[in-house]
């Protein structure tokens, strides 16, 4: 399969998926938050908090697995060969040992702390200390498993089967939304119920994507005398080394951020965190479908030597991140209250503006995705690591400086914004130190087009909400209103006439009637 095409299948596979997922989710988080009600709700994520460090360090290692997996098969297409022929193979082997011990080293660690923290730390109600340690340890045996998988599911992404795994993404999204009704119809303790079905849905989806990847890749076989080899363990140390590094400092805000937001505010206002997670989780799923499917093919690009094409192709995944996120976000932000009290009937209390906060983040995050990616095709990333996870980590002392200054909970948002903003400064810094990547081209073919675009599809959505009253016409409106403008503007201003080619000749390569007209 071509390039081109493998990667607008991947994009069409996640999109797809994620426009699933959204769809169920809406149902499904609505029939949580009424099973559980909004102290078990807010409990289950700040306890589910407490297992998120081993589940970003998991993230780091499937990072880092999939990188050299991706770049083995880069370099095994060279004409010139200084690779072994059975490379993938051996790398397999390295990653699967790896993640034999890592996950009895992080749950041997995190079990007795995690219950420390339960019955000594957390605001929790006395009559629900027990059933918290409950789903504590059943987030902890999904978690587990989760580790277990990498070495497999890296295999998927590295050969860009993104479509298959969207295809398990959408069974696990199903589950989810069969679980969410059952929960209204149970007498047992809806809290330690819903934890076990995320659990063993977790767990079976985990257990089949293992089995097909044994089944789908020759590399995925355990050979004894590949295991441990110091060469490639060398290597992959000290590429997810530091990556762990980068993403325990995600690890610690994502699981900081509760654990601040209960000691200073109680579970109603976790409540409203958990919320604009979930929607940041289901807007990211959607807006990384275009990052997931360029990622492989940028570093098989750098595994080949081909640099121009790295840049070309990073600077391709940020205007098309931005764009895909910009038709959701746009609509989302300016009628954030609207949309919540018309999907949960009763909001938490600042749910809209960390909801606001997170989107937001999310477009920043997009905009500078394309040099984060050459950075990690590019492999080398100690320094990059060390500071962009500071800075990420730097959510929490600012979150504790905004909450003595008096903000309250909007506290959590303005310290989101700030460090995400540093962060993706950051990004474009080291980009053009490392790989002397054109800063002024990202600003001209990505910022300012994108920049503009966002400001004038706000205007217009903007003026409809100044016209009629809060409604769920209103919301149709406003969304038709700045989808049509994001559309125009993408299309005309975004895009360059290159890549407006290329899809209208796609089109009628698809739809033979228009190629007539």
């Amino acid at each position: 399969m071509q390039q081109g095409k493998k990667i607008i299948l991947n994009t069409l596979a996640s999109y797809g998926q994620s426009v699933i997922s959204i769809v169920l989710s809406l149902f499904s988080v609505r029939w949580i938050l009424q099973g559980l009600g909004q102290t078990d709700f807010g409990l289950f994520s700040v306890v589910g908090s407490l297992t998120l460090l081993i589940t970003f360090l998991s993230g780091g290692l499937s990072v880092g697995v999939s990188r050299f997996y991706a770049y083995s098969i880069g370099e095994s297409s060279k004409e010139t060969k200084d690779i072994p022929e059975d490379d993938l193979k051996r790398w397999f082997n390295t990653a699967f040992s790896l993640h034999l011990v890592v996950p009895f080293l992080l749950i041997g660690i995190g079990w007795p702390i995690g219950d420390y923290a339960i019955r000594n730390w957390l605001t929790i109600p006395v009559d629900r200390i027990d059933t918290c340690l409950w789903v504590f340890r059943f987030s902890l045996v999904g978690t587990f498993f989760g580790v277990l998988a990498v070495p497999f599911i890296s295999m998927y992404r590295a050969h860009q089967l993104i479509f298959e795994l969207a295809a398990f993404g959408v069974l696990r999204v199903i589950g989810v939304f069969v679980l969410s009704w059952s929960l209204l119809h149970v007498s047992a303790d809806r809290l330690i119920f819903y934890a076990g079905g995320m659990m063993a849905i977790s767990v079976i989806i985990q257990l089949l994507q293992i089995t097909r990847a044994c089944v789908k890749f020759d590399s995925c076989r355990v050979k004894v005398s590949y295991m441990y080899n110091p060469t490639y363990m060398k290597n992959l140390f000290g590429f997810v080394g530091w990556k762990m590094f980068g993403m325990s400092c995600v690890a610690f805000r994502g699981q900081g951020a509760p654990v601040l937001i209960n000691l200073f505010y109680g579970p109603l206002v976790n409540a409203a965190f958990s919320i604009a997670n979930r929607l940041s989780m289901q807007a990211t799923t959607l807006s990384t479908a275009m990052t997931q499917a360029f990622l492989p093919a940028v570093i098989s690009a750098e595994g080949m030597g081909d640099r121009k094409k790295v840049i070309s192709m990073s600077i391709q995944a940020s205007k098309f991140g931005a764009l895909l996120v910009s038709f959701f976000a746009i609509p989302l932000i300016l009628e954030m209250q609207l949309v919540l009290n018309l999907w949960l009937g009763e909001a938490p209390a600042y749910a809209a503006q960390l909801c606001q906060a997170m989107v937001a983040m999310l477009i920043l995050d997009r905009v500078t995705s394309g040099p984060m990616l050459a950075v990690n095709a590019y492999g080398k990333i100690a320094m990059y690591e060390l500071i962009q996870g500071t800075l990420l980590f730097s959510v929490l002392p600012l979150m504790w400086v905004f909450h003595s200054l008096g903000f309250g909970p909007n506290s959590v948002a303005y310290a989101l914004i700030v460090s995400m903003s540093a962060y993706c400064v950051g990004r474009l810094v080291f980009a053009k130190r490392l790989l002397a990547y054109p800063v002024k081209l990202w600003i001209r073919e990505v910022l300012l087009p994108v920049t503009a675009l966002l400001v004038i599809s706000t205007i217009c959505g903007s003026l409809i909400i100044r016209l009629l009253e809060p409604s769920f016409l209103r919301l149709i409106f406003t969304t038709s209103v700045t989808l049509s403008a994001t559309s125009l503007i993408a299309w005309f201003k975004v895009m360059s006439s290159d890549e407006r080619s290329y899809v209208l000749n796609l089109l009628k390569r698809k739809f033979p009637i228009l190629a007539k007209s």
